[in-house]
């Protein structure tokens, strides 16, 4: 067995190790009184055997217990003991004297040596349970916490395990330094804890643990006021700062599983409200499975897109004032060899958060370059539009790979449309707006996508290159009784008018809508009333049954 092992079910089991330490080396000492004075007296060898007893003091009780039986050895072996047995002789004063002095040092000595190694140890423990930085207990002291539970039949009633994660830990670094989230971290634990929290675990950098062991109700009214607390400010060298803090958590009757089941689960709930942007949400099975599914997914999409399971489908845009088919809209699919046809909201949304998103972006570029000369050689000659998105205009070689692609194809970018979100502009807006005016240098037109869905991009709309704004579907869908929906799409086109910038409607679904839409001067449409979205052959024909017009009875 290794020392650290051996101190360590030492200090595991002290108390009943000393309890019977005690007689145990009383009888020792006495064994070697008698062994001394039946060999002959203190003049012969014997005496040494005196030091186990002492060290063996040390061991178990340190310095204090390593002193105290130096002394006892000390006086045991000083004037009770003769320096010849047979002739009676005894020892000088100044012998025993040195004697007890030379026992009580080794004793302390051996005492000191015992204690600093059970310090160490034990430093060694708690660094092993805590987090230096915050002095919290750790992710291990969790789950250890969560098995002591288990092993007494805790819970009683009902216990929850919630993980509260910041973040915006980039912003705040970038902002304030590296020092900022530990300081933040401290400052959640101690208000959770004023607050009623229980035990309170730093289990990440920027995480923090909780397991509320307060019954049903009790639980229920801490996690209602928890969304209250994680809201207020903290304080970081005198300013207050906002943190957004997120909150997973489980709800468990007993533990009957591995305690990392339960922490598991726990960030299982928090990656969703993550991902979801919320504030908090309570575990479920489907969530993992959900979570395994999107991985999958997301492992397979690179995949797919070398082996030619992804392609595009394309949604025609009408000239309200012509009738005739001015665009199309590029649209992912994926029709996937064993899962069949997998939804955009599938896996879009998470290739965003991800670098697979230029991957996937410059597959759709690619093939719209090809489809556009496809086309060209019908007779179409339509504009494609592709979506792009955050992670594309923050790439620093977006912009020259996409201006790439049109002198490799020997394309004009008029040819090509790039819908980008009004909420993509809104995270770096001065980095963005350079990058869409060098693309609308190379003749790309630019559309706001989602347009009224921000809350910002109004005060930086004249700066912007863009060429047209796509007034969301969640406004037009609305139209025309809801009279909320119709102020805001009224606006939008009169405001594009006065600007110069043409406006398209989405998600027209019915003729009354389109007529609506007409009437109000909006200059295209595009929705399932018109057309819904169509592989290219689909498209072909659709377009050339109809000589590039829209036949509509409106």
């Amino acid at each position: 067995m290794e020392a650290p092992k051996i101190f360590g079910w030492i200090e595991r089991h002290k108390a009943t190790i000393q309890r019977y330490m005690i007689p145990t080396l009383l009888f020792l000492v006495g064994m070697v009184y008698l062994l001394v004075y039946v060999t002959g007296g203190i003049k012969y060898v014997y005496s040494h055997s005196m030091y186990i007893p002492i060290l063996l003091a040390g061991l178990v009780f340190g310095i204090k217990g390593g002193i105290a039986i130096g002394l006892i050895a000390g006086i045991v072996l000083g004037p009770f003991m003769p320096m010849n047995v047979v002739t009676g002789e005894m020892q000088e004063t100044a012998n025993w004297l040195y004697r007890a002095f030379f026992f009580t040092a080794i004793g302390a000595i051996s005492g000191a040596v015992c204690d600093l190694v059970a310090n160490y140890l034990s430093h060694l423990r708690w660094l092993s349970r805590h987090r230096r930085s915050t002095r919290l207990p750790n992710r291990r002291a969790l789950l250890d916490t969560l098995l002591d539970m288990s092993q007494i039949g805790e819970p009683k009633d009902s216990a929850v395990l919630a993980v509260i994660a910041i973040d915006n830990t980039l912003e705040l670094k970038s902002a304030f330094g590296f020092g900022v989230i530990e300081h933040v971290t401290k400052q959640l634990a101690r208000r959770l804890a004023l607050n009623g929290g229980d035990d309170i675990f730093h289990t990440d950098s920027a995480q923090v643990t909780l397991i509320l062991n307060k019954g049903d109700k009790e639980n229920g009214r801490f996690l209602k006021k928890l969304g209250v607390l994680l809201q207020e400010p903290v304080s970081y060298n005198d300013i207050s700062v906002h943190i957004e803090a997120r909150t997973g958590y489980v709800a468990f009757d007993a533990i009957d599983k591995e305690p990392e089941v339960y922490l598991h689960r726990a960030e299982a709930a928090l990656a969703l409200v993550q991902e979801r942007a919320q504030d908090m949400t309570a575990y479920s099975p489907e969530i993992v499975t959900k979570t395994e599914e999107n991985l999958s997914i997301l492992g397979e999409l690179q995949t797919g897109i070398e082996s030619g399971q992804l392609s595009l489908h394309y949604q025609p845009k009408i000239d309200f004032k012509t009738g005739k088919i001015c665009s199309a809209e590029a649209l992912l699919r994926w029709n996937h060899p064993v899962r069949g046809m997998i939804a955009p909201a599938s896996f879009i949304p998470r290739a965003e958060q991800s670098t697979l998103i230029q991957t996937v972006t410059q597959f759709a570029l690619k093939e719209a370059i090809l489809q556009h000369l496809e086309w060209d050689k019908q007779g179409i000659r339509i504009p494609i539009a592709v979506n792009i998105s955050t992670r594309n205009l923050l790439h620093p070689d977006f912009t020259d790979n996409v201006i790439k692609l049109l002198d490799e194809y020997n394309i004009d970018g008029d040819w090509i449309e790039l819908e980008v979100t009004e909420g993509a502009l809104m995270i770096d807006m001065e980095h963005t707006i350079d990058e869409l005016i060098r693309l609308a240098g190379a003749k790309f037109s630019i559309s706001i996508d989602d347009f009224g869905t921000g809350y910002s991009s109004l005060q930086y709309l004249h700066r912007l290159p863009a060429s047209l704004i796509k007034i969301d579907q969640s406004f037009v869908k609305r139209l025309p009784n809801d009279k909320g929906a119709a102020y805001i799409v009224d606006a939008a086109v009169m405001l594009a008018k006065k600007m110069d910038i043409k406006t398209i409607a989405e998600g027209v679904e019915s003729k009354e809508v389109y007529n609506y839409l007409k009437r109000l001067n909006c200059d295209m449409a595009q929705g399932h009333y018109i057309a819904g979205a169509m592989t290219d052959k689909e498209f072909s024909r659709w377009y050339l049954e109809r000589n590039g017009i829209y036949a509509s009875t409106a």
